[in-house]
């Protein structure tokens, strides 16, 4: 989940916080990212912030950040929530993802989610995001997770 903050030296993710590049959530993150995480200064019930650039390869021929990509990069940033505020381990397979997409992201914007924990039972997790493009909504998402923390 870490590898510093060399990547604020890229211009990838801004230098409004301290963001680290997220690891750890397998080749296809990796391949649709890079994606990046903080802590640092989050909002009253937010769990943590994830973030990307929206670069060509995010785009359609518009170019704004293609719907599919937003979806992915809204899955991953609540289950990667989940696995922070509940404390859960990986796996963390989505049961439901609801998706509200309002306005378009354009190549080059940060996107960014801000994550809220709604509530954690016993093998499942409930959590939510607004996500921003250069601090426009985007897209407002919510999923639900389940985990194997206290399953038995």
């Amino acid at each position: 989940m870490q590898s510093g903050i060399g990547d604020l030296a890229s211009g990838l993710a801004p230098a409004d916080r301290r963001w680290e590049r997220m690891d750890g959530c397998g080749e296809f993150a990796d391949l649709a990212g890079p994606f990046f995480w903080t802590t640092d200064r989050v909002g009253e019930g937010e769990v943590a912030r994830f973030g990307f650039r929206a670069s060509q390869k995010h785009c359609n021929m518009r170019p704004m950040c293609h719907g599919g990509m937003l979806a992915t990069f809204a899955d991953i940033a609540l289950a990667r929530g989940l696995r922070m505020a509940g404390d859960v381990p990986a796996p963390i397979p989505t049961i439901t993802l609801s998706l509200d997409f309002l306005a378009p992201a354009p190549l080059g914007a940060w996107v960014e989610a801000r994550v809220t924990l709604s509530r954690l039972a016993r093998s499942t997790g409930f959590i939510s995001a607004m996500i921003d493009a250069d601090g426009d909504p985007v897209l407002r998402a919510s999923g639900v997770f389940r985990h194997f923390r206290n399953a038995k």
